[in-house]
């Protein structure tokens, strides 16, 4: 179900949650969706994604290794996020751009604060990526359960 919110297009406005009889049905939409905002390949291949502050004590190390490896390995990778520290987004913003040579229809990362971004991300992604360095976390996968 598409719906338009101040002509921006989006998937998951709406709220429509699925029971286990149209689980199948609701990743799928949610998948596509999310290859088409995100304009990547329709290609049958898992999406990995993270949504999340860029800030040491996420693991953003972890991040970059975890972006590479699923593009080298044939996924599709998703980063929504920003760093409040100029020197890791201007890091990240060059990430994005090696990304997005090397592997223009299979990458996107995503600077800003979106919220219907993130649940469509959550709802489309087959793989979510929760790194942490030292603080303790349990919101994040409590989220991409649902």
């Amino acid at each position: 179900m598409l719906c338009t919110i101040n002509q921006v297009s989006c998937f998951w406005c709406c709220h429509r949650n699925f029971g286990i009889e149209e689980a199948e049905e609701g990743k799928a939409a949610a998948k596509k969706e999310l290859r088409r905002r995100m304009n990547l390949s329709t290609a049958d291949v898992p999406i990995v994604a993270v949504v999340t502050r860029l800030t040491h004590q996420k693991g953003i190390h972890l991040i970059k290794h975890a972006a590479w490896r699923t593009l080298e390995r044939g996924g599709q990778f998703v980063l929504l996020g920003s760093a409040p520290d100029p020197k890791v987004q201007g890091e990240f913003n060059a990430l994005a751009g090696d990304l997005g040579r090397q592997y223009p229809d299979r990458a996107r990362l995503w600077f800003a604060y979106d919220e219907p971004l993130s649940h469509l991300i959550y709802a489309g992604a087959d793989l979510f990526l929760v790194p942490s360095v030292f603080e303790p976390c349990g919101l994040t996968q409590m989220i991409a359960m649902r």
